[in-house]
């Protein structure tokens, strides 16, 4: 009687064990709620993930072809730039992971003009203001992960990226050479590969990221007033230093260090014309709050060097959820 009584007992202790681990499998939401660092670099199978992301940029200066920080084309001009994406990842398995990205786009420039009136002896300054306003280029991706990471080697993960010309591509509206709408996509095909390294040693992680885009060939109208001409981009090329450190446990401190370098465009007119390369050296702190599943974001990109490049700060926003 003593050994059933035992018997009945252990099976009971063994049926709560195992229960107590079914519901750990079956119940994820303690994984859905893993910050920046914890969570793996590919999305688990099954769970999907959507945000919103927001950009603000006050375009007016930029870094020369002598490396000096000086007004757009030394003139009075500036501008205000919004950039708004949709974004969702999906796992297809624990390594497998698929993304899509929608951007609208808002901008504004404005550039005053001095016009000196020679019979009145003054002058009249005049502002012509041109704004852009529409659905940007789309982009899809993949993310694979080669090597899942232990406590002896990083992860690995390669990417591809493919972006699609979806967004208006000339501009319209034009009412001279200073006043019209301004396009909002690029008006060609890009293909972009990334190759991805991550240590994570709690409560640091560590992260070293390459990616290289290349630009096809399209047409557009380069300039009001033209008709449209072939052009191709010069490719991209970033590559990115990351060091990320948890504050407690809903909180993580992001920065980020990254150059980027884009090559030499080539518009082809009657005569072959090409923009000289351009490069910068961006350092971008964040903050990341996890709250359960739902994820908050903000940042700023600090341009710290550069050459024919724009040298504004942009304040990034995010604010995403796991389901």
């Amino acid at each position: 009687m003593k050994q059933i009584a035992v018997s009945f007992l252990m099976i009971f202790l063994t049926c709560l064990v195992a229960l107590g681990q079914f519901e750990q499998i079956i119940i994820p939401g303690d994984l859905k709620q893993q910050t920046v660092i914890t969570e793996p670099v590919t999305l688990r199978k099954g769970y999907l993930r959507s945000g919103i992301e927001a950009a603000f940029i006050t375009v007016n200066k930029m870094f020369d072809e002598d490396g000096q920080r000086n007004y757009y084309q030394n003139t009075n001009a500036w501008g205000k730039f919004r950039g708004f994406s949709l974004s969702t990842q999906y796992g297809l398995s624990d390594k497998f992971e698929i993304s899509l990205r929608i951007p609208y786009v808002t901008q504004q420039y404005l550039t005053s003009t001095k016009v000196e009136e020679v019979y009145h002896n003054e002058d009249t300054l005049i502002t012509f203001r041109s704004t852009g306003n529409g659905i940007g280029d789309i982009e899809a991706g993949i993310r694979f992960q080669i090597i899942e990471e232990s406590s002896d080697l990083p992860s690995m993960t390669a990417g591809l990226d493919l972006t699609v010309p979806t967004g208006r591509k000339n501009p319209t509206n034009i009412k001279n050479e200073l006043e019209y709408d301004y396009p909002t996509g690029d008006g060609n095909v890009a293909l972009g590969i990334n190759i991805d390294f991550r240590k994570t040693i709690y409560p640091y992680s560590i992260r070293l990221r390459s990616y290289y885009e290349h630009y096809f060939k399209g047409n557009k109208i380069l300039y009001p007033g033209e008709a449209e001409t072939e052009f191709k981009d010069g490719d991209m090329f970033i590559v990115r230093g990351n060091f990320s450190v948890h504050l407690n446990d809903w909180i993580a401190v992001w920065n980020d260090i990254s150059y980027t370098r884009f090559g030499e465009s080539t518009y082809y007119y009657d005569i072959q014309m090409t923009s000289p390369a351009n490069w910068s050296l961006d350092y971008n702190p964040a903050l990341f709050f996890q709250i359960r599943r739902i994820r908050f974001l903000q940042g700023i990109i600090i341009p710290l060097i550069g050459r024919n490049h724009g040298a504004d700060p942009a304040y990034i926003f995010g604010l995403q959820y796991t389901f």
